[in-house]
């Protein structure tokens, strides 16, 4: 009898170690898949859009100086601005370098960059035209090519990189929505489990304590 007695006990005790370990296990691996998107969107999405308005920053500050250079008639205040402008340019060419290397999420973000890629070597050879006719002290032939060339380049470029970004802020917006929808599945799956742990052990308690009351009988 005894032996019975602690068999059916032992199967209670299992039951309810198995309900927990699932339980617990359940909700492990839920916020273990809830931490890997929200550490995809920190590291990748949300950096990548960093450096896009990095660009955009540099982007800017090209077109206000070279409007400086084209401002002046002496050289030595022209230089300074195309000093800046030459640097903006290695920002810019070194930010996109990052972002290929490591930020690409998929096929749709590489072609976004290629586009970014070249319409920005449209604008920087307008820009080229630009200093050089402002630097010779040809201003109506600068002019021409502002009007011309380097404002609907720059028009196009401004365009690209507000696509590129509205694209990765949309997948910021994907992840969060699936960290949600995974959160409110695993929700229902850990409630689920924890039912089916708890209706065990009781199932198994009842039908140790049926039997128990069945084996002290005379």
């Amino acid at each position: 009898m005894n032996r019975g007695v602690n068999q059916r006990f032992l199967a209670v005790v299992i039951g309810a170690i198995v309900a927990v370990v699932a339980t617990g296990l359940i909700g492990f691996f839920s916020s273990q898949q809830m931490t890997e998107e929200l550490e995809f969107t920190d590291e990748n999405i949300i950096r990548s859009l960093a450096i896009l308005s990095s660009v955009e920053r540099d982007f800017l500050l090209i077109r206000v100086n070279a409007l400086y250079h084209l401002s002046y008639a002496e050289a030595n205040r022209r230089a300074p601005h195309e000093n800046t402008i030459r640097h903006n340019i290695t920002q810019i060419h070194q930010h996109l370098d990052d972002y290929e290397k490591e930020l690409i999420v998929n096929r749709q973000d590489g072609e976004l960059l290629q586009r970014d890629r070249q319409l920005l070597a449209e604008y920087l050879a307008a820009l080229e035209k630009v200093l050089a006719a402002s630097n010779a002290g040809q201003r109506e032939e600068a002019l021409a090519v502002v009007e011309g060339e380097w404002k609907p380049a720059g028009e196009r470029l401004t365009a690209a990189f507000a696509d590129h970004t509205r694209y990765k802020e949309r997948l910021v917006d994907q992840v969060v929505q699936q960290s949600m929808h995974s959160g409110r599945r695993n929700a229902w799956i850990l409630l689920l489990v924890t039912a089916v742990g708890v209706l065990l052990v009781l199932a198994v308690a009842w039908l140790f304590r049926r039997s128990l009351h069945g084996s002290q009988q005379p």
